[in-house]
């Protein structure tokens, strides 16, 4: 009996058409994946040739995602073929161990011990270049090896690693919910705009002899799948690139374990950056979950003292205050039969006596917040969290956005004393995302927009582009106005760390405790800051986040810096000149 013949295999003389065609067509889906042997009777093999997937691009066009053809080795033995012989089919494996082995760098032998009876076909070894491909090729060939082809397919290509891993995401291969196999995205871009980067594959059905095996194929009978569309972000390489790195800087030198940063423009709602560290690789998909997380659009945490803009915020919307109004600072008060204490109460054990609002802001008080919502009540201070979006999300277009319900005035679970903790951040859960989106009112002249990530798709009809989409209003662009200029004094007066020379800039620092079943822990912190500028024409925002810093728990001395160093570097990206005489 004469030894199998690969219908298929590839010859060198036939390699660079067979090449072209594994470019345009690329992948026999069902053959290549440990595809069963088929018994005798079954007249012909469903083939799925996969498209090749579309490029995800920065605004710059720079490749962030993409195919790359990469080969594989396959072995073919129907079991029929030889009548299930072992002795011949030990020393047929020698033969190819002996020939491929040195130029594969594994053992064929080994390699092949996984094999089982029942499988016809066996891949040996993936992500082959096509330099080495061609030389196994012409050696199989040159050998008169038979039952070996070498393959190719698409694999994706993140040429950045985990810079924008989070972001961009990754592909798996898998079923979807009808049961159709094929790679399809797991995560960010790539699952948030799967069904238009992925194409038309094309279904072919392949009859096959009597054995189960496929017979030739003419190339001109082959239709040819539909490639992907491309997808254009509004994320920029370079500045997530600095972003990256000042916020690695800044877990070093606090000694957090892990962090965030994003930075958008607050008049249009374009995300420049969006960054999580430590950060998974989307070139190893088999080392993740399908789920893999980006921690600024699906982690919650308490904010802290960043939510007093948004308390003051409504406390300047609604009349109730003015930018000189003052108050009585005490150490702490009771709220709703909870006591409430200012941060450094036991420096201030008595508080810091009569304080204007920009002073409430500048020293970060609880107790002044706090006297805020009683001024509010809790029917303005919870409407005033709903037009910042608190509570919803913010319609990114990116998957799997987290979000959690306030406890507010009027439900079963709402007590007195939740109105004045969440005045400072306390008992009330945002992403970095949500805060970041709601602040950004404050930059807008009151306007918030909806955040985005992906700024154009060019598909084969034409290209469209994102918009910039008003979501509402949530101050008034007064209220906006006079909250900069006091948010510019937190950074003159006290948050110093975090000025930009030849810039002035608004923010607000934050130290939130970290919530337990417990309690609140009594030692880790998350210290952030959110700020923007410059502040007489806001082009730029950008919060920064450390969790459990061990250094300083305190945002002031951990975020702020790094929120100074990103803006120094990329204020002059963004081509926002110093002012002649910056702080």
């Amino acid at each position: 009996m004469k030894e199998p013949v690969s219908t298929l295999r590839l010859h060198p003389v036939t390699f660079p058409p067979a090449l072209l065609l594994g470019l345009v067509v690329i992948r026999l889906i069902y053959l290549t994946f440990y595809a069963p042997w088929d018994p005798p009777g079954v007249q012909s093999l469903e083939l799925r040739l996969e498209a090749q997937r579309g490029r995800i691009l920065d605004r710059r066009g720079a490749v962030l995602a993409m195919d790359a053809p990469r080969y594989q080795v396959v072995l073919e033995y129907p079991p029929i073929a030889y009548g299930g012989d072992p002795v011949r089919r030990a020393r047929w494996l020698q033969q190819v161990d002996e020939i491929l082995s040195p130029l594969l760098g594994l053992s064929v032998q080994e390699a092949t011990r996984s094999w089982p009876d029942t499988w016809w076909q066996f891949p040996v070894t993936r992500g082959i270049p096509e330099d080495l491909a061609r030389v196994v090729s012409q050696r199989i060939e040159e050998a008169g090896l038979r039952g070996v082809r070498v393959r190719p397919y698409w694999q994706r290509v993140y040429p950045d690693g985990p810079l924008l891993g989070p972001v961009v995401g990754f592909v798996f291969f898998g079923a979807d919910d009808l049961g159709v196999e094929g790679r399809r995205g797991a995560a960010g871009v790539e699952k948030a705009y799967d069904e238009l980067l992925r194409g038309k594959p094309v279904i072919l059905r392949v009859p096959v002899d009597a054995e189960g095996r496929p017979l030739p194929l003419q190339e001109e009978a082959l239709a040819q799948p539909e490639p992907g569309g491309e997808v254009v972000l509004t994320i920029d390489r370079t500045i997530q690139a600095i972003v990256a790195e000042e916020l690695a800087r800044g877990l070093q030198e606090s000694g957090a374990p892990r962090g965030d940063a994003v930075v958008l423009r607050p008049r249009t709602g374009e995300i420049l950056a969006m960054v999580s560290l430590p950060a998974f690789d989307p070139n190893s998909p088999e080392t993740l979950d399908r789920d893999a997380r980006n921690p600024v659009v699906q982690d919650l945490y308490e904010p802290g003292s960043v939510f007093k803009i948004l308390t003051m915020a409504a406390a300047l919307e609604n009349g109730v205050v003015q930018p000189e109004t003052r108050y009585l600072d005490q150490g702490c008060v009771e709220f709703g039969g909870a006591p409430i204490c200012n941060w450094d109460r036991d420096r201030y054990p008595g508080g810091r006596g009569w304080l204007d609002m920009t002073e409430l802001l500048i020293y970060s008080r609880n107790v002044g917040a706090a006297h805020l919502a009683r001024l509010l009540g809790p029917e303005r201070f919870y409407a005033a969290l709903h037009a910042f979006g608190i509570g919803e999300p913010t319609d990114v277009d990116l998957p799997y956005e987290a979000v959690m319900r306030v406890r507010a005035y009027g439900d079963p679970d709402w007590r007195e004393a939740d109105l004045g903790r969440q005045s400072f951040g306390q008992a009330v859960s945002v992403t970095p995302l949500q805060m970041a989106v709601a602040v950004s009112a404050v930059a807008n002249d009151g306007l918030i927009m909806r955040p985005f990530v992906v700024q154009e798709i060019r598909t084969a009809e034409g290209v469209r582009r994102t918009e910039p989409r008003i979501r509402r209003r949530a101050i008034s662009a007064q209220t906006a106005r006079t909250l900069r200029e006091m948010l510019a004094g937190v950074i003159e007066r006290e948050a110093v760390k975090a000025r930009v020379p030849g810039y002035r800039m608004a923010g607000k620092t934050g130290t939130a405790q970290i919530p337990t079943p417990l309690g609140y822990d009594p030692r880790d912190t998350i210290a952030s800051f959110v700020g923007f500028g410059p502040v007489e024409d806001p082009q730029v925002l950008i919060l920064v986040k450390l969790d459990r810093p061990r250094r300083s728990p305190w945002g002031s001395e951990e975020a702020a810096p790094v929120f100074a160093r990103i803006a120094a570097r990329i204020l002059p990206l963004l081509g926002i000149p110093p002012a002649a005489s910056g702080p």
